[in-house]
């Protein structure tokens, strides 16, 4: 099952103002992404019965739900700070410097895998919980450091980088999309 790749392009100089109103200008994407995310939620639990009982995913419910993961992706890639241009409101990016990848695979599904998948993405969550609180603080730093020098400090940008993956890696997991166990990288 393929893996989820998720890369950002770093750019140097940062915009400053759009930085300093950076929460207030990412609120439409955040309401519309938690609205998408429990869309991709129902739409989980629907495939884990598909894949439970047949051993296959179904293609269009896939293709919906990695739609979903790929605008939260951006849509919290963009209100972390990691880059300047306004995300598209949709499923695809236009010209955001994301590169979120994940291809369908026709495998079957591990049965299993995907019967006890909450179980076994338990330490994953624990991990990310734990990462995601020092986001939290690299992410305010972060705002600091781009409002005073214009600059975002590349070991802030590699560490937020590695929570977005992270996340992405978690949640593709938890809807169901890959196999793949989420990993910290």
């Amino acid at each position: 099952m393929s893996a989820v790749s998720l890369d950002i392009t770093y750019t140097t100089p940062r915009n400053r103002l759009t930085n300093a109103f950076r929460v207030i200008w990412a609120i439409p994407h955040l309401i519309i992404v938690n609205a998408i995310s429990r869309l991709a939620q129902v739409l989980s639990v629907v495939q884990w019965f598909i894949v439970v009982f047949t051993g296959k995913r179904h293609r269009g419910l896939w293709d919906l739900t990695r739609g979903c993961l790929n605008w939260e992706v951006r849509a919290y890639a963009y209100a972390t700070m990691m880059y300047d241009t306004y995300p598209n409101f949709g499923f695809e990016k236009k010209d955001e410097p994301v590169e979120f990848v994940l291809d369908w695979d026709e495998a079957p599904a591990n049965r299993l895998s995907v019967a006890l998948r909450i179980i076994y993405a338990l330490p994953a969550a624990l991990l990310a919980i734990v990462v995601y609180i020092g986001a939290v603080f690299v992410m305010i730093a972060t705002c600091f450091a781009i409002l005073f020098t214009g600059n975002q400090p590349r070991g802030m940008f590699d560490f937020l980088l590695k929570a977005e993956r992270l996340g992405a890696r978690l949640s593709a997991y938890l809807y169901l999309l890959t196999d793949t166990y989420p990993k910290y990288a």
